[in-house]
């Protein structure tokens, strides 16, 4: 049997997925991206579930982005797209999982690889790493609605200097303009990511799901529609039985013990 494309270890409530073709770079043909959405699909099923966290096999790859030998082969945008699509598809799945999702960059992440960890909600990199969006060196633009996600996060001016440069930066700098949140030891992205999973227990998990749909709305420029859902979800919250819990924790000077209801 042929290895797995990308290999899980379950540690707790938190999951660590490693994409796993170190060979060509972690990058992502038709074949990973199908199994990352299978394992996408089931971490949304997963309501014991409290952070994912993404990361590459060995130590000089993240994630190097499309596998341009293998799209070097489609002649038509039909064919590009029923690629593409579903690349897509799974970063829009990874973006709207109910528990936060963390991108351990451990080594390059550049051009889709980049895009992959802008569909996390956190990121943290290794000192050694750097990140970059060399498409316009290829002739082309990020095509996993990178440009998207790229401009809420640091502003049009950062991205613009990013993406139409096409150069790499590393972490240091990449923290300075807020792509990345935290800066690991070498070597440490993966164990720094665990430990910043792991807060997210003491966090009611409805709470969670509904930060990150807030979070989503607030960059998606229509302030209005965003504040009134932000309202409604507030309402929803406050008679939950977590919010219950956390008032008579409150009041009992203990730790609140959440259910998820």
């Amino acid at each position: 049997m042929p290895e797995a494309l990308v290999l899980t270890e379950r540690q707790d409530d938190c999951l660590v997925a490693r994409l796993n073709r170190p060979g060509d770079g972690n990058a992502i043909n038709l074949a990973l991206a199908r199994e990352l959405a299978a394992l996408v699909e089931a971490c949304a099923a997963d309501r014991a579930l409290r952070a994912l966290v993404i990361t590459g096999t060995g130590p000089r790859f993240f994630c190097t982005g499309g596998d341009v030998k293998a799209y070097a082969r489609v002649e038509t945008a039909g064919e590009l797209n029923a690629v593409f699509n579903l690349i897509r598809d799974l970063l829009d799945a990874l973006e709207a999982l109910h528990c936060p999702v963390i991108a351990a960059i451990n080594g390059y992440a550049v051009g889709g690889g980049a895009e992959l960890a802008l569909a996390c909600d956190l990121r943290v990199m290794d000192a050694s790493a750097q990140i970059g969006f060399p498409q316009s060196r290829l002739g082309i633009l990020p095509g996993w609605d990178g440009v998207g996600r790229l401009v809420p996060l640091i502003g049009r001016g950062a991205a613009a200097r990013l993406l139409l440069g096409g150069n790499r930066i590393d972490a240091v700098e990449a923290q300075s303009i807020g792509l990345v949140d935290e800066v690991a030891p070498q070597g440490g992205s993966l164990a720094q990511a665990l430990v910043l999973a792991r807060s997210f227990r003491e966090i009611a998990p409805l709470s969670l799901a509904a930060i990150k749909v807030a979070l989503r709305d607030a960059s998606c420029g229509d302030a209005p529609g965003a504040r009134k859902r932000a309202r409604d979800a507030f309402s929803r919250l406050w008679f939950t039985a977590d919010h219950k819990e956390a008032e008579r924790a409150f009041a009992e000077k203990r730790a609140p013990r959440f259910s998820g209801a």
